[in-house]
Formats: C-alpha cells, structure tokens, sequence
C-alpha cells in the first residue's frame, strides 16, 4: 500500500484533546505503568499483515485467528469469516503465505469436515498475549478466548446452544494439514507459492489428548519442507472421537496419515460449558512437544492469560512516554509491540543441528530488519540482539554462509545485500559484548570476497561486482544497481569491523570498493542508474521503476526505482550531496521528492530519506517531513501501518520517530528529528535511564529551537550511541516557526 505524503501544514494535536489527555494522565499518575493497556494488536492487520492474535514476545507459538481464502499472510481479515486458529504465524510479511499450522475449529451439532462453517463475529478485542471473539452460528454461539506461552496455545471455548437444550453436543476439530493460502481457484502463480502439506499423521490418545506431526513446504524463499509436532490435551474427557481424510466426510479411528487430514472430539455439554484445550508444538519431536507443555501447567486459563500479559508488559516498559495524544501513545506502543513478534526463537528446538546455543527462525529477512529494528534490540533488548547474533553465527559455522532470509531452518531468498554485514557492524559499533568477534569477522568477511555457489540465496554475486566495480543485470541478476549500493555500504562496514579488528589492509581494500557505489550515478541526470559492461548507461532511464515488471523483478533497483535510491549513501552522505549539486541543490530536490507526492513510506530503503535534510545543513525539513509521516501514514486502527509491516520494520520506523531520534544502521548515531512526547524515558538494560524531553511539543510545536545534553549546549542534529547508554537527559526547546538548530556541526 503506497501513503503519499502532502507538505501541508498540519496540526497534530487539538487544543481539547491535548487538555482532556493531560487531566486524565494526571488522574491517573499514582497507577502502575502499565503500557500493556495501550496496545492495539489489531493496529496493521489489515494490509500491514501483523498478527493479531496471542503469543509472547517472539514466541513459536502466535496462535491467531484465520478467515476463509484468499487468505493474507497473517490469515486474518476483519471482514472475511473466521475458519478457525492456528498456532503458527508470520508477521508483516509479503510473498507467498507460509505457516497457519495445526487448525482448531469450534463446532455446535453434528461433526462435519472444516470448511462449511459459517458464522457472525462479534465482540472481537485482543490485547497481549491475549485474544477474544464470540462466533454466532445457527446452532448456537460460542466464546472464544486464547492465550499463549512460547511453546503452548492455551484455548477456552464457552458453548451456548441455540435451543437451549439441557445437553447439547460441542466439538473441536484440528485440521492438521492446513496452512496458509493466497490464491483462489485457478490462480495459478500464487498457488504455486503458497505453503502446502506434503504429508501428516495424526492420532487419539487415550480418552482427553492427540498428537501427530505435518509436513509443509512452499510459500515464501524456499521450496525446503520443514516438520511442525504437536501434542494436545483437554481438561474434559471427550464422549467420542475420529480421524477425518481427504477421501471421505468422516472416520472414526485412532489414528491417519495423509495430505489432507484431521482430528476431532465430540463432548456432551451443558449450557455455557466450558472446553479449555491446551496445544503445544515442537520442531523435534511428538515428545518434546508433550514435554512443552510444562510451559502452562494447570488449566488456570486467567493465570495464564495474566503471565503473557505480564511478560509483554516488561518488554514494552522499556520505554515510557509522557504527553502527546491517546492516539499517538496507543500507536506508539502497539508498533513497539510489532517489532518484538520476529525473528522466531526456537532455542531448544532446532531440528538441523543441536549446538546448545540460541536458535532463531524466520528471518523475513535481514534486508527488511537490519536498519531499525535491530538496532532497536541493540539500544533496548541487548540480551536478545546478542542471541541472534550468536544464532546467525551458529547458523554460519554449520551451514557455511550468514542468512540474509532464513525461513523455518532453511536459507530464503536474499533480497539484496549481504546485510547481516550491517548487522553485525552495528554491534560491533555500539560495543555489544557476548559473541564471538572473531567468527563473526570471518562470516562477514567471507561475504566480501568468496564468491557464493548459490548467491540467490546467500552470499553475494561477486564476479561483476568484483571484476567492474558494479554489478550487471543479467538473466539470473535482478536489482543490479541497487545491489551494488548495498554491496558497497556491506563493504564499508566490513572495512569499519576491520579497523576494530586490527586489519588495516582489509579495512583500506574495502572502503576504497566502498566508493564503487558513485560508478553508478549519472552526473547526467543526476540520479543513480545502471550500466552494460562496456561502461554504457543503459538507455532506458526511468525514476519509478521498469514499467510493466513487477517491483521485485526489476532488473536494475529492487522494489522500488532510481529515485528512491539516489538519497540514500549512508556511507558517504557527503559525496551524495556533492554529487547532487550540494547542500541547497540537494535539499531542492528532496523537496521536489516530497512535495511532488512521490515519496511513501512503504519500503524499507526509504527509511532514511526524511533524515537527509540533518546531511544537508536543514534539521527543520527533517522535523517537518518526519512529524508530516507520522500523522498522514499511521494512525491506531486496523489499517494503521502505510505498508506490509515487514517483521515490525515499519512499526519500529514509528517507534524511532516519534522518540526523536533514527538510527544510522551499522554506525554508531542517532540522526535527530523531532519528539512527539513531551518526555521520553529509556529505562536501560543497564540500569541507567536516559530521557528526551521535549518542552511545549505539540502537533504545531514540531521544531527544535535549542537543545541542551545534560545541562549544556547541544547543536548537532544527531547523537552517538554510547551518549545514549551512559545515561542522562537532553532537552529540546519547540516551537512552531523552523530554526536553524543542529546545523553547525553535520554528520559526515
């Protein structure tokens, strides 16, 4: 979904709203912190792809509605009927749909197969860890309430029978073999990448439990199958019991095997019966996926419910707000509560190696992630950066090449660079301490310089970029010259570990490849292009893109044009701006972007480009272009991301805003916007605080007119990591007329 952006005066807040929030936040300042109570799991279901149903913080176990196909790649739809919840899901995702593993339907009457079920939803709500509907079917109504550990959905399903007979017969049917699908009948390129189940068995156990395991392949990245366990059980005794097959309506039995299979149990009830089922999965084994339910012992579904809520709420108290608008806090901590559902930590569970070490699944991908929602973790879940780290290195070590895409243990594709280069820079820049520095060189290392065997899914295609200083387009090349930029900034930062490392020779060779990334900018028409191996610029310039090839297809800039790659050198903001004519050229053509609607926050290479201004001498416009986004492009409700959120890419792009401050990924700065909190507080892992307060913000108030950093004069539009970590304040001064603060001393 593409959110054009108009450079309108805005006003952000209303003068009532703004009152009415400050005398109910002062009523309310004796009450715990509790930012759990802000969130809206909902906020980006809609387009955006988030999952809105219950886990905890990167939990295996997302258990979440799915409506009827076609379905989106977080199976939810708020319009479409719900078909039942599975334990499995992505979120923010695009391509074809993976996951939605181990189905569990509710049913009034007589058993019949999934798929015919028909009902009206209503009182759907969800908050952390948790989610509620009430189905309304013929037969009668029934209430649904889930929640989760890691590794265990935890269902209570209360039956109402429209009769109002004194016993009635309720079911719980599994479809064990059901995934994810895009497509519709007939539809064949997104049948063909989208998941299927390429074999299952399934079982009764004695009179209240089942188990078994699928078999999936497809959808997006890999054709690479993978095996998901599961073993459940249910607080009641079930009155009957069966299996159910591709090839016939119903078989009773104990057990099946098959592509298209399931489970059911029949229970006699009373009125307002409650069935609690709790399902836990494991990637090794049906034992360990008995064993996994240890996570939630008992059938307290309450304490549960509360014990995901809790965990939820010490990640997000991380970070305390004070002022803004309901609205503007609810968003805040809804997106922080999107970045934290990926990557998927399956420590324990790996079923290509047994390292002992933290294992993370479902990186979609890096390219996505590595410019502000890693940095993310960095600054305030270090511990869990930290993890991934190691897991990319143990992925190294036993596979031979860092993961760009990593989806359900299996290499996916890589989208441009080798960006876990980035990633692992950005550590070493910011001082994270509990990986081995000495591999993580060599995985990053050899990403420069040996050339892949299959570069389409790791590693890099080195022969063109290594032989002419760029890559070409070629048959099995898309995206040449935006793979060149970012092979040129995986270099630089390469170079930058290099010097930490005590290897000038390298780090020398390396920023000296770096400056490749100006091969490509047309002096011409003052924009990067692409060239033929004679050094020709390809004769079909276009800003947007090559007309009639999808954006993942382009054969010179990947998801997206020229123009939105031509503000964006990282490494080298200077020579860009000198090559665009210098800073007032390059300010003017910024403008042009915006002002002309063709800049949307919708893709992840875009995300510096409202912070470019601080490069160019005019920290206002970034302060106007930034407050303009965060009000035109997001907003609390079902559709409130302008875009696939892409593993809470674009959540965290809202969580940086509207702190103040964006992070230069694999570098160790925070380039400087503009606050939309009145205070900000960052309680840090290392028992420090540091607070942003921003004096008189408001939806006009959007500029910084002075600053202080604990209690001195400040006049740079970006700060450095460890200014952060050390603890203290900055203060900034708004008001509503553009100032020349942070403009004295720029980022290089």
């Amino acid at each position: 979904m593409k959110s054009y952006l108009f450079p309108v005066t805005f006003f952000f807040f209303v003068c009532a709203a703004h009152i009415s929030f400050a005398q109910h936040a002062n009523s309310t300042s004796n009450l715990p912190f509790n930012p759990g109570s802000l969130v809206n799991p909902f906020l980006g279901s809609e387009e955006g792809n988030v999952v809105p149903g219950a886990c905890v913080p990167f939990g295996m176990v997302k258990l979440s509605p799915d409506t009827r196909r076609p379905q989106a790649n977080n199976g939810y739809s708020a319009t479409r009927p719900i078909i039942g919840f599975s334990h499995t899901h992505t979120s923010g995702t695009g391509g074809g749909a993976r996951y939605g593993n181990i189905l569990v339907i509710p049913s009034i009457g007589e058993i019949n197969k999934p798929g015919i079920f028909s009902s009206v939803r209503s009182d759907e709500s969800a908050k952390p860890g948790y989610y509620q509907l009430t189905q309304q079917y013929a037969s009668g109504t029934i209430k649904v309430k889930l929640t989760a550990s890691k590794k265990v959905g935890f269902h209570q399903y209360q039956f109402f029978d429209s009769l109002e007979r004194n016993s009635f017969k309720a079911n719980i049917l599994m479809d064990v073999s059901h995934s994810l699908n895009r497509s519709v009948k007939n539809d064949i390129k997104l049948a063909n990448s989208t998941s299927k189940c390429v074999g299952a068995m399934a079982q009764i156990e004695g009179n209240d439990a089942f188990s078994g395991k699928a078999s999936f392949k497809g959808g997006w990245g890999a054709e690479a199958p993978y095996i998901i366990y599961f073993y459940g059980v249910f607080d009641h005794s079930f009155e009957k019991s069966g299996t159910w097959g591709s090839d016939s309506l119903m078989r009773n039995g104990a057990k099946i095997n098959g592509d298209s299979i399931g489970l059911y149990a029949s229970f006699n009830l009373l009125n307002g019966d409650k069935i609690k089922l709790k399902l836990a999965i494991s990637y090794i084994s049906i034992d360990k996926a008995k064993q996994n339910l240890i996570e939630i012992p008992g059938w307290d579904f309450e304490a549960a419910q509360i014990a995901a809520f809790t965990e939820w709420n010490n990640y997000l108290k991380v970070i305390e707000v004070k002022g803004g608008t309901p609205a503007q806090q609810k968003i805040f901590y809804s997106c922080l509560r999107n970045t934290l559902l990926m990557p998927t930590d399956i420590t324990g569970e790996n079923p290509g190696w047994s390292s002992g070490k933290p294992n993370y699944w479902d990186h979609y991908c890096i390219w996505d992630v590595f410019r502000s929602v890693m940095p993310l973790f960095t600054l305030f879940y270090p511990k869990k950066q930290v993890d991934i780290l190691v897991s990319l290195l143990d992925t190294y070590e036993h596979l031979g090449w860092l993961p760009d895409g990593w989806v359900a243990g299996h290499y996916a594709k890589q989208q441009g660079g080798t960006n876990a280069d980035v990633v692992f820079a950005d550590a070493f820049a910011k001082g994270l301490k509990g990986f081995n520095k000495k591999k993580a060189f060599a995985a990053i290392l050899k990403n420069a310089t040996v050339e892949s065997d299959d570069p389409a899914m790791k590693g890099r295609y080195l022969t063109d970029y290594l032989r002419y200083g760029y890559n070409i387009t070629r048959e099995n090349i898309k995206g040449a010259s935006s793979r060149t930029m970012e092979y040129c900034y995986n270099d630089y930062c390469i170079a930058q570990v290099a010097k930490q490392m005590g290897e000038m020779e390298i780090h020398n060779k390396l920023i000296k490849r770096a400056s490749n990334v100006f091969t490509l900018f047309n002096d011409s028409i003052g924009y990067f292009w692409a060239k033929d191996s004679t050094g020709r610029w390809q004769p079909d310039f276009t800003l947007n893109g090559t007309k009639g090839v999808a954006i993942w297809n382009d054969p010179y800039f990947y998801e997206g044009g020229s123009e939105m790659y031509s503000y964006y050198v990282p490494h080298d903001m200077q020579g860009l701006i000198s090559r665009h004519g210098g800073a007032q050229k390059f300010r003017e053509r910024l403008d042009e972007f915006f002002d002309q609607k063709r800049f949307h926050l919708s893709n992840e290479p875009l995300f510096l480009v409202p912070y470019s201004y601080n490069y160019a001498g005019m920290q206002n416009k970034t302060a106007l272009r930034v407050r303009t986004i965060l009000e035109k492009s997001y907003n609390s409700f079902n559709n409130g991301l302008p875009g696939q959120d892409d593993s809470g890419a674009l959540s965290s792009w809202f969580v940086f805003s509207a702190m103040g401050i964006f992070p230069v990924a694999g570098q160790d700065i925070y380039l400087i916007g503009s606050p939309v909190f009145n205070e900000t507080i960052f309680n840090l892992p290392n028992g420090k605080k540091f607070k942003i307060i921003a004096n008189n913000a408001s939806g006009v108030n959007i500029y910084i007119q002075s600053a202080k950093l604990n209690g001195k004069y400040f006049d740079r539009s970006w700060i450095k990591h460890q200014e952060i970590i050390n603890g203290g304040v900055i203060e900034f001064d708004m008001g509503n007329m553009p100032a020349n603060w942070g403009n004295s001393q720029l980022p290089l």
